[in-house]
């Protein structure tokens, strides 16, 4: 099994190219015709994740986000590029476009929601983009939702604004998804709930009445290391694969 079948495998699920413009997704480091040996998953390819996963024995990592993002001038030492180079590891990194194809689905299936509803941004020609909505059987809470937010993500802190009316119409997007609460207001949402927003933004949701919940960036993301996990043990299953122990939230909370 090579790198080049895990990545044309990935490319089934989320197609390379329908990730945004400014992004850096794909096949980054190493050698496409490499025999794989184990799999390394992670959120971010970290220095950490690096060494664990060389003491591991593994020579793929597969990560949300890309450990190139813009143009280096420069490789040098001590710095991640450089040392999964040097420990002759590969590196697959899948952003936006599992964002547009699965991300979502996966917050709502974890909030046990119903998934495949309207997409809230499109962005490609074949429909899909940003975002999910998904409409709820019985009415909830601001303080409800939140309270299942905290639970569904795993997140250490919930910030959030109170709509002030019932909810049946919900909105998700991972990440960085304020700049889709446009969109979600356009599209009638009564909450929407992303990883990270600003303080405008909350201002913005108050002003309209719509219940706007950050769950946290690494929280609403870190379940794509789950989902990779178990579509390779499905798909290869003689190729051992693992989730970084060191590929935690390395925030601090107070």
């Amino acid at each position: 099994m090579t790198v080049s079948d895990i990545y044309s495998f990935l490319d089934n699920i989320a197609p390379f190219k329908t990730q945004e413009s400014y992004d850096n997704s794909g096949f980054l480091i190493g050698d496409k015709n490499a025999q794989v040996k184990r799999v390394c998953v992670t959120l971010d390819i970290t220095l950490d994740v690096i060494h664990e996963a060389a003491e591991k024995e593994a020579n793929l990592l597969i990560s949300h986000h890309p450990v190139i993002f813009k143009a280096l001038k420069g490789i040098k030492a001590q710095t991640p590029v450089f040392t999964l180079i040097k420990n002759d590891i590969n590196a697959i990194c899948a952003h936006t476009n599992f964002d547009c194809a699965v991300m979502s689905d996966i917050m709502l299936g974890l909030l046990g929601f119903p998934g495949g509803g309207e997409v809230i941004e499109p962005i490609n020609a074949d429909g899909t983009g940003f975002g999910r909505i998904a409409e709820l059987e019985a009415p909830v809470r601001a303080k409800e939702l939140a309270e299942r937010c905290k639970a569904a993500f795993k997140s250490p802190a919930i910030r959030y604004v109170d709509g002030g009316r019932e909810i049946r119409r919900v909105g998700v997007t991972s990440g960085s998804g304020g700049s889709t609460l446009d969109s979600a207001i356009e599209k009638n949402c009564d909450a929407f709930i992303t990883g990270e927003v600003k303080h405008s933004q909350f201002v913005q949701a108050k002003n309209v009445g719509l219940t706007l919940i950050e769950a946290g960036h690494f929280h609403t993301e870190n379940p794509f290391c789950g989902f990779i996990k178990s579509k390779l043990n499905e798909k290869f299953p003689q190729i051992p694969v693992f989730i970084a122990e060191s590929g935690g939230d390395f925030y601090e909370y107070m």
